[in-house]
């Protein structure tokens, strides 16, 4: 317990994954008050500027900022320009992993992914249905959508593409869909037990991710050995590969004995639903634990 220490817990922000960000920042701030730490919160939509006026009094930040502005670099190169601590990848990193595009060009000559075309208006459908269309950069599962035939594949693929400009056309594999949350502690990198997701609905889409009782999880996630244990070696290699820091989650789909990555994410969510809490509870850290291990890493 430290008394001294003043965490900058930063939240909020202007992306649609705002609600999240805001349910994130509840749970670390009450880890943060148990583990004895001075907390001073800052929306990044509203209070930046008050930010502006105090840093030089915060001993680290604490970003829960999930999607635009929090996870694409925005926030970490502001605070790297004023040379302030905070917990997570840097902002290189952050703008490759939130870029979806980038990140599987990045990883696709060692890992597996499934086809994808990344496009700028609309064209004809590249593969078979059923299809995955997604944003290029996103989170949460937010315009994403599973198209079952031409008509659908149409409308979301128009509608999406005034949203977010840009919309990955992706091949739909089906399979058991996992999230693989790594952690470090000190300098040791930690795989945490893989969770498997099963969603009550199509696939684990915004609803499912963040309403209880829509989604069912398993973790550990029951899988073939040999298999687990390439997850495990292939998973921390791309976490050092990239230069992922302190804690992150990578997704990805099983299809007989093989996976395909789907995305990394360098702000997983900590609300009570989110995958990687879950998994660090699996490897036996409360949340009070894995908040503490994350700010013991930077101080």
């Amino acid at each position: 317990m430290n008394l001294k220490k003043n965490i900058g817990l930063i939240y909020g922000g202007n992306s649609n994954e705002r609600e999240i960000s805001i349910l994130s920042a509840q749970n670390v701030e009450v880890a943060l008050k148990d583990l004895g730490y001075n907390i001073f919160k800052y929306d990044l939509k509203t209070e930046f500027n008050i930010f502006l006026k105090e840093y030089n009094k915060i001993d680290l930040v604490f970003n829960v900022v999930h999607g635009y502005e929090g996870e694409d670099g925005q926030l970490q190169k502001k605070l790297e320009d004023l040379n302030i601590k905070y917990i997570g990848s840097n902002s290189i990193v952050s703008k490759l992993t939130f870029d979806k595009l980038l990140f599987s060009k990045t990883i696709e000559n060692n890992f597996s992914v499934p086809k994808y075309i990344n496009v700028e208006k609309y064209i004809e459908p590249p593969f078979q249905f059923p299809l995955i269309i997604k944003p290029r950069k996103s989170g949460s599962s937010l315009g994403i959508h599973i198209c079952h035939n031409l008509k659908e594949y149409e409308f979301f693929l128009k509608k999406e593409l005034e949203i977010y400009n840009e919309m990955i056309i992706q091949e739909y594999i089906k399979g058991r869909e996992i999230s693989v949350s790594i952690i470090e502690k000190n300098s040791e990198t930690i795989v945490l037990p893989i969770l498997e997701i099963k969603p009550k609905k199509e696939f684990y889409d915004y609803e499912a991710k963040y309403t209880d009782g829509l989604t069912d999880f398993e973790v550990p996630a029951k899988l073939d050995k040999r298999l687990e244990k390439k997850i495990i070696t292939d998973f921390e290699k791309i976490f050092k590969k990239i230069g992922l820091k302190d804690f992150a989650r990578i997704d990805a789909i099983i299809r007989e004995n093989e996976y395909y990555i789907l995305e990394a994410n360098t702000v997983p969510g900590l609300t009570k639903l989110s995958d990687l809490p879950q998994s660090a509870y699996a490897y036996g850290l409360t949340f009070n634990n894995l908040i503490d291990i994350l700010i013991k890493n930077n101080l």
